[in-house]
C-alpha cells in the first residue's frame, strides 16, 4: 500500500463519516416522529399539575387530555407493550412522578409478534429501551444492534418515516398537543372508502399473525407493566379503543380474541392493581365516519370517545375506583 493510497483511503473514511453524521442529524431533525416524541417528553416534564391518569399505546390511543382532566396521553406511533414499559419505568425511577391509574391500551394488535418485532425511531427510544434485557429476553442477539441504529445511522431503512414526514407536513398544518395529545389525522374519512371491508382486510393483515396472537416477548413486559404498577401502588385499567367494525370482522379472521382477551386477564388479576377491563371496541360499528381509516377514530371519534370514556369513570363503582 503505498503513502497516496493510503492518504485517499483515509480520506474517503473522514467523509463517510462526515456525510453519515450530517445524514443521521438531518433525518433526526426531520423526522415527525422524533419531533412529536421529543415534543411529549417536555410536556411531560413541564407538567406539574395533578397526575391522576397516564394513558400509554400506540397511535390508536386517542384519549383527549382537553376532555379527560388530569390526564397525560403518553402514546406515540407504533409504540409496543414492550417500549410501554421501558418508558413507565423511566418515568417512575427518573422524574419523580407516579401517576394514581395507568389506562393501558389493550386491543388485539397490541399482543401479536409483529407488535414485538416492530423497534422503529430508536434514535428515540434508545433512552429508554434496555437492548440487552430485550435481547436476553426474546433471545434475539441482534437487538443491541438498534442502539447502534438509533445512535450513529437513525435514517437506515426509514424511508417511510421520511415519506410521512412530508406528507405530515403537508396535510397537517398545526402540530398542536395538550399533555401529550394531539388531534388524530382528518384529511380523509373511513366512511368514504369505496370498499371499507378491502381496506380493513388489508390493514389487519398488516399488523396482525395467524402464527402467533400472544408472543412470548409481550406476554412477559405485559406481565412486567404489572409488576411495576404493583411495586408503586398505581392502579390499572386495560382500555380496547374502538375501531371500524370492518376491522374487527378481520380480525377475528386472524386471532381467536376471546382466547386472547381470557389470557391477557389471567395474567392481570394476579396483581391487586389490576381494576377492569373497559371494552370500547363496537362503540362505533355503526359510526364509520367517525373512523380516518380502519383501525383509527378521526377528530370527531376521539372527541366523542373520550367524552364518554371521561363519563363512564366518573359514573363507576366509587369502590371499584377507589380500592
Amino acid at each position: 500500500m503505498t503513502g497516496k493510497f493510503a492518504i485517499r483511503l483515509l480520506l474517503f473514511a473522514v467523509l463517510l463519516v462526515v456525510v453519515n453524521f450530517a445524514l443521521d442529524r438531518a433525518f433526526k431533525a426531520f423526522s415527525i416522529h422524533g419531533l412529536l416524541n421529543n415534543m411529549m417528553d417536555k410536556q411531560f416534564s413541564e407538567y406539574d399539575g395533578t397526575l391522576t391518569y397516564l394513558t400509554l399505546g400506540n397511535s390508536h390511543n386517542c384519549i383527549n387530555t382537553h376532555i379527560l382532566e388530569n390526564s397525560f396521553n403518553y402514546g406515540s406511533p407504533s409504540e409496543s407493550l414492550i417500549q410501554s414499559y421501558y418508558k413507565l419505568k423511566y418515568i417512575l425511577e427518573k422524574s419523580g412522578r407516579k401517576p394514581e391509574y395507568l389506562l393501558l391500551q389493550a386491543d388485539i394488535s397490541s399482543f401479536g409478534p409483529k407488535s414485538a418485532s416492530r423497534f422503529e425511531y430508536n434514535f428515540y427510544w434508545k433512552k429508554y429501551i434496555d437492548y440487552i434485557e430485550l435481547a436476553r429476553i426474546k433471545s434475539e442477539w441482534d437487538i443491541p444492534g438498534k442502539w447502534l441504529e438509533g445512535k450513529f445511522f437513525s435514517y437506515a431503512g426509514n424511508y417511510k418515516d421520511i415519506q410521512l414526514s412530508i406528507l405530515y407536513r403537508i396535510k397537517m398544518n398545526n402540530l398542536e398537543m395538550y399533555r401529550g395529545f394531539r388531534p388524530h389525522r382528518d384529511f380523509r374519512n373511513f366512511a368514504d372508502e369505496a370498499d371499507r371491508q378491502k381496506v380493513a382486510w388489508s390493514k389487519a393483515n398488516l399488523i396482525l399473525s395467524k402464527e402467533s396472537y400472544f408472543d412470548p416477548a409481550i406476554k412477559v413486559y405485559f406481565g412486567k407493566i404489572m409488576q411495576l404498577c404493583q411495586a408503586h401502588d398505581i392502579k390499572v385499567v386495560l382500555l380496547r379503543i374502538p375501531m371500524s367494525e370492518e376491522f374487527f370482522k378481520e380480525e377475528l379472521k386472524i386471532v381467536p380474541a376471546e382466547k386472547l382477551y381470557h389470557e391477557v386477564e389471567s395474567i392481570a388479576y394476579r396483581y391487586p392493581v389490576f381494576l377492569r377491563t373497559l371494552d370500547y371496541h363496537d362503540l362505533y360499528f355503526d359510526h364509520p365516519e367517525y373512523f380516518f381509516d380502519p383501525d383509527h377514530l378521526n377528530v370527531k371519534g376521539s372527541d366523542l370517545f373520550t367524552t364518554r370514556f371521561a363519563r363512564d369513570l366518573e359514573e363507576a363503582d366509587s369502590l371499584l375506583f377507589a380500592k
